[in-house]
């Protein structure tokens, strides 16, 4: 082996481990970021998010994040936009078993919403970026995303962010990964009492009375929560909602 590769070998060695030791010694979240943050960016890695990945159906992702390191403004809009449901990295990220490119996503080859959601981020300052997928047995896959306007993505570069970032799932796991067990509320109080009142075995038109509204808005309320849930009908619904502790029986 050449000197010059040997030292090179030897130095991505060291930043791997160096930040690996820190990152199982932590106990904070944060840390686990700021480490990964601190490497990465030496290859022009400005962002990173480590996450589940749900049903693209899901109308909540942030629930299954364990490592949010975007950028605010391009956190909040792909939230609001409801960008997950067509994002392309996700949607390969589910099924691949290496990492990959943003940029070997063929352009030509995903529909429109998947190429906006793509674009945007450009416009916000993500234009290149890598994706780590990790295949969980019996259980929902994983992924680590990274991405900067301009990044080294030498061979050598993405072996040691590859290293570093499926190390930042697993200690991000060690860490919030049993909090995910007990589900954030995805139920406003109103869905919740109306959804209630659906258990106890009421019409839609037996909960408007009740509470003095509509039956259209009852309707649309109950529509809502099966979309929030991912469910198909109502009585899915409510064995989801009891699950998630949201109403009683």
């Amino acid at each position: 082996m050449p000197k010059t590769t040997q030292r090179v070998l030897q130095r991505d060695l060291a930043v791997i481990f160096e930040a690996t030791a820190k990152m199982d010694g932590t106990i904070s979240v944060k840390e686990v970021i700021r480490q990964l943050h601190a490497k990465v960016q030496t290859y022009g890695f400005v962002a990173c998010l480590v996450t589940d990945l749900p049903n693209p159906n899901t109308s909540s992702l942030d629930e299954h994040i364990l490592v949010n390191g975007w950028p605010a403004d391009w956190y909040d809009h792909y939230m609001a936009a409801g960008h997950y449901r067509h994002d392309p990295c996700a949607a390969l990220c589910r099924t691949a078993l290496t990492p990959f490119l943003w940029s070997d996503i063929s352009r030509g080859r995903i529909d429109a919403d998947a190429r906006r959601v793509m674009d945007e981020a450009a416009e916000f300052g993500l234009r290149e970026g890598i994706c780590i997928p990790i295949q969980c047995p019996f259980n929902e896959s994983a992924a680590v995303t990274l991405a900067g306007s301009e990044v080294d993505l030498t061979p050598s570069a993405r072996c040691t962010v590859h290293a570093l970032a499926r190390h930042a799932y697993s200690a991000a796991h060690r860490l919030v990964g049993g909090l995910h067990k007990q589900p954030k509320p995805r139920l406003s109080k109103r869905e919740r009492e109306i959804l209630q009142w659906a258990a106890a075995g009421k019409t839609a038109w037996e909960v408007s009375r009740i509470l003095c509204i509509s039956e259209s808005t009852v309707n649309t309320h109950l529509r809502n929560v099966r979309q929030k849930l991912d469910t198909a009908n109502i009585v899915q619904a409510i064995v989801e909602a009891v699950r998630r502790h949201e109403i009683q029986l």
